[in-house]
């Protein structure tokens, strides 16, 4: 594992990361556009987990980490005395808040950036990255941001049964995108 230091947050890059590079190559076809589209979507995804390491460490959280692998991240820390629902909920939307408040201005000056042969692959992977992942990762569904974000917006009103039912919504979520994607053809999305 490749591990660096951003401040004081450690950050490791598991080598199933590379399957992003396989991901890549094949909407590129090309081997250098998908490692430059390989180290957008490193930097767009090292934002998001960002937004979560600061929100959990200004909540107190300490030996605060980050682990990017295939197509995704995560952000681990021992949660802090007094870490409540409502800041659970805010540390799990701040990853997604945080890239998609990188992500939308560039992607309104995109047009002259996707001109440039070098920097188009970086800026598609790192838009994909920020806006895509960053919509995708709000939806309800366990481990994704918006399954930790319902349960502590469930369990903030309903402190003994929030975690039950936001589990309950999760799976039948789940069961119903995977219906959708298998029904309309996208049985690779589904097996995510």
């Amino acid at each position: 594992m490749l591990r660096f230091y951003i401040g004081r947050i450690p950050v490791g890059i598991h080598f199933t990361f590379l399957f992003v590079l396989w991901i890549a190559y094949s909407y590129f076809n090309d081997l250098t556009q998908a490692a430059l589209a390989g180290i957008g979507i490193l930097i767009g995804i090292i934002i998001h987990e960002l937004g979560h390491a600061i929100t959990a460490r200004r909540f107190g959280a300490e030996k605060v980490s980050i682990t990017l692998f295939a197509l995704g991240g995560v952000t681990t820390y021992p949660p802090p005395p007094g870490l409540t629902p409502g800041r659970r909920f805010l540390t799990a939307a701040a990853g997604s808040a945080l890239a998609f408040a990188v992500g939308v201005p560039i992607f309104l000056v995109r047009e002259p950036l996707l001109d440039n042969q070098t920097l188009e692959p970086i800026v598609v992977g790192f838009l994909i990255a920020t806006l895509f992942w960053g919509v995708l990762n709000w939806v309800p569904i366990r481990p994704l941001d918006g399954g930790q974000m319902l349960t502590s917006a469930l369990q903030i009103f309903f402190p003994k049964s929030g975690a039950m039912a936001a589990k309950v919504i999760s799976i039948v979520f789940t069961a119903g995108a995977v219906y959708w994607l298998y029904s309309t053809g996208q049985e690779f999305a589904a097996l995510y």
